[in-house]
């Protein structure tokens, strides 16, 4: 039997049945595509634009005739104001390798705004029956109204979370008062009672405290308070505050640490956070005569921090759905008493990425689990000043960072300072011009939202003007410039929220690359 290409394009052939087969197929698909809800779009083996279906013109606005025929990769920059960058990147990918994503999962997965409407876009290389790649298909699905879900939901929880504080704050004070026989003697069974409303009441603020911990994180209204801090004693701190804990459920705690771990930059409440909620998954899962080890070592340039349990173990299945909000681990061992929020894990997760780290698990069945966190090592400030990657010149930089919000601001500036170089801080993009010209400026970090003009107006002014045309700028903010490379002139864009040790890193880089006239705009850091 003839083999033919499955593709739109096919060549006849002397066996008359089979074409008419084909001619049938290819008509069903063709409908099957057309009728589909999800837009689709399909470009051939040189990049042009073949098919696109009903859904995808309604999502796209754009009309039919227009489209066939046109490059896939400049049509997709023409709808977006903003430069889809990871789109046109995976576009260029699949066309010079369309196996790079693996023969398991040929697609690609992102995000993209069309005016007023955000669209999540898959890719996908289309392959014949022996393999020959023929285009690619786009699945576009308008997940705008998932968005504003999610944002609503995420403020929900945040508003209901701070109601509920009210009362249980009365609740936990007024049974307080009477377990400490404020009002008279109790008896036996009141004092019991009592105990049970405090204990659910606790569970309940744990809860509320979680929610919104979630919330602000997910909304990117959770800041950090950075400074140094000493990792082991806080880790002693922490497991102090356990330990009563593990002596009630017969858990033997212990901490290992080796000589001279240091320091990192970070928030030490919300790293406290990160070892407690660790320790209370650990707590939860391991059973009466368990151990639970706290282990920290260093490297150079991180401190890592283990905390290993004897519980049963997590199953593989399960292991990639520690981290989703609100799973628990199908455990009959667990007693009720134990069992979490379901958050602990998610939250110890997205502060351990706030903070530039990484957090993983590897668990045997029958064996235990130990979860890992790994943060970027500093050193003091004064060792900081004389590293050796840092030249005495960079020291005496300055840095004018240019943001609206004050949190942040004080953030940038303090790790900055903290790294020896000198900064001026301003609200407003007029005063940032200002201070350009009344004195010298080595480098700008700037946000895309000012009150006054817009961060791309500053920009624009800026390099525009033959005196300071040559400062870098790194763009730091929540919104992408509506333009790249060289026309706009920054070197980097920083998503918020960010690590500190990437903005920091960027600055470095940005300015030893200054000195040396080899700066090239622009990468894009999310």
């Amino acid at each position: 039997m003839e083999t033919y290409v499955q593709s739109e394009q096919h060549t006849s052939t002397l066996n008359t049945p089979d074409v008419h087969t084909r001619d049938v197929s290819i008509r069903i698909e063709r409908s099957v595509l057309a009728s589909m809800s999800a837009g689709v779009v399909v470009s051939d083996g040189t990049g042009q634009i073949t098919f696109l279906n009903q859904a995808a013109v309604q999502l796209l606005q754009v009309e039919t005739d227009t489209v066939l025929g046109k490059p896939v990769r400049k049509f997709f920059q023409s709808l977006s104001a903003q430069e889809p960058f990871p789109l046109l990147s995976a576009i260029d990918r699949l066309y010079n390798d369309p196996y790079s994503y693996g023969l398991d999962m040929q697609f690609a997965d992102m995000v993209i705004e069309i005016g007023l409407r955000i669209v999540q876009v898959r890719l996908s290389p289309v392959l014949t029956d022996v393999g020959e790649f023929v285009g690619i298909v786009a699945l576009l699905h308008d997940i705008t109204q998932d968005i504003e879900d999610d944002r609503a939901k995420s403020e929900f929880i945040s508003n209901i979370s701070h109601e509920l504080r009210r009362p249980l704050t009365a609740i936990k004070g007024y049974s307080d008062l009477l377990l400490f026989s404020a009002m008279g003697a109790l008896n036996e069974q009141q004092e019991h009672f009592l105990r049970i409303l405090q204990n659910s009441a606790d569970r309940l603020v744990a809860l509320t405290n979680d929610l919104l911990d979630i919330s602000h994180i997910e909304t990117g209204r959770m800041e950090l308070d950075i400074h140094s801090v000493q990792m082991e004693q806080l880790a002693r701190d922490v497991v102090q505050k356990i330990q009563p804990q593990c002596v009630e459920y017969g858990v033997h705690l212990s901490l290992k640490a080796e000589p001279n771990v240091g320091t990192v930059m970070g928030d030490k409440v919300r790293l406290m956070q990160i070892i407690t909620n660790l320790l209370n998954n650990a707590l939860s899962c391991t059973p009466e005569g368990g151990r639970i080890t706290v282990s920290l070592s260093h490297t150079d340039k991180a401190v890592r921090v283990d905390v290993a349990d004897t519980g049963p173990g997590i199953p593989p299945e399960e292991q990639v759905k520690l981290f989703q909000r609100f799973y628990r681990v199908n455990n009959p061992a667990i007693s009720a008493d134990k069992i979490g929020t379901g958050l602990g894990l998610p939250i110890a997760k997205l502060l351990v990425e706030m903070h530039g780290g990484s957090l993983l698990v590897e668990s045997t069945p029958g064996k235990g689990s130990v979860f890992t966190f790994v943060l970027p090592r500093r050193s003091a400030v004064s060792a900081t000043m004389t590293a050796p990657e840092i030249a005495p010149s960079e020291l005496r930089r300055t840095v004018l960072v240019v943001e609206d919000e004050h949190d942040i601001s004080e953030l940038i500036a303090l790790q900055l300072r903290t790294e020896g170089f000198e900064v001026l801080t301003t609200a407003r993009g007029e005063e940032a011009l200002a201070y350009v010209h009344s004195r010298a400026v080595d480098l700008i970090t700037l946000d895309m939202m000012l009150p006054d003009i817009t961060g791309m107006e500053v920009l624009r002014r800026l390099k525009s003007d033959p005196k300071t045309s040559e400062i870098p700028v790194i763009v730091v903010s929540v919104i992408q410039p509506k333009s790249s490379g060289p026309a706009w002139g920054a070197i980097e864009h920083i998503s918020k929220p960010f690590a500190l040790d990437k903005l920091m890193e960027s600055v470095r880089r940005t300015l030893s690359a200054a000195e040396k006239g080899r700066l090239t705009p622009v990468a894009v850091v999310e």
